[in-house]
């Protein structure tokens, strides 16, 4: 089982993801509070636990950080979506899983790894930053800690697996629409403002060419299934996305 052990560094922000704005959190109130890494913890205490953890905005394209870095911290996405890239020596980066709101990144760190992947923002989006010391902390404090983060790794390795199992194989146009479902379940976008990542990330995560995505997305263009309606945002028919 995962244990938790005290970090020898000072609790403090350390090298920390750039944000645009950043502010403080207020966990106890917080949107995500039943999804998110302390949702088993009621203590009052709560707010004076977690004055170190950092809400940020990042833009489209930013890096929250870097495969092989040393692990500081773990992050929760509050809104948008984040992309992790596997870093394969002589080859272009893969992108391997797509992670939404209310997911949390970075979860090898506990375990004294370094970072398995690249996490670059796919659009704007607001994440909070968790200093690996606060989350010894906030264990130490409460044990029920450790249920929430044995439920996030678990919940990633059944993202992993369906994220293979949807869109490893089979017909583009099967697996594109899987990915537009995909997507909106992740980013909790309605219907009628899907946000899409651009065509060579899509390209990327299918495994197939710019021409191929291009193609199948006129189609279901074509047949009213897909609507562009702004930059990267399209209205999806209930017929594909719902």
């Amino acid at each position: 089982m995962l244990a938790v052990i005290p970090r020898d560094e000072p609790e403090s922000p350390g090298a920390c993801t750039q944000f645009l704005r950043e502010s403080d959190v207020d966990c106890m109130h917080c949107s995500l509070r039943q999804t998110a890494l302390f949702s088993d913890l009621r203590s009052p205490e709560l707010g004076r636990l977690t004055r170190h953890i950092r809400s940020g905005l990042l833009r489209a394209g930013d890096v929250v950080y870097r495969a092989g870095e040393t692990g500081t911290a773990v992050f929760t996405v509050r809104v948008g979506v984040v992309k992790l890239l596997l870093e394969i020596p002589g080859r272009e980066s893969r992108i391997v899983r797509l992670i939404g709101r209310g997911a949390t990144l970075g979860l090898e760190a506990l375990a004294y790894a370094p970072y398995a992947h690249s996490a670059v923002t796919l659009r704007d989006s607001s994440v909070c930053r968790i200093p690996l010391p606060t989350v010894d902390k906030l264990h130490g404090y409460n044990p029920a800690l450790i249920n929430g983060l044995m439920h996030k790794w678990h919940e990633q390795m059944l993202w992993a697996d369906r994220w293979i199992g949807l869109l490893g194989a089979g017909p583009i146009c099967q697996r594109l629409g899987d990915l537009l479902r995909l997507l909106r379940e992740i980013s909790g976008d309605p219907i009628d403002e899907l946000h899409l990542p651009p065509v060579a990330d899509i390209a990327a995560i299918l495994g197939v060419s710019h021409e191929s995505v291009s193609r199948q997305m006129a189609e279901l263009k074509r047949a009213g299934l897909l609507t562009h309606v702004a930059p990267h945002v399209f209205r999806c028919s209930p017929k594909l996305c719902g």
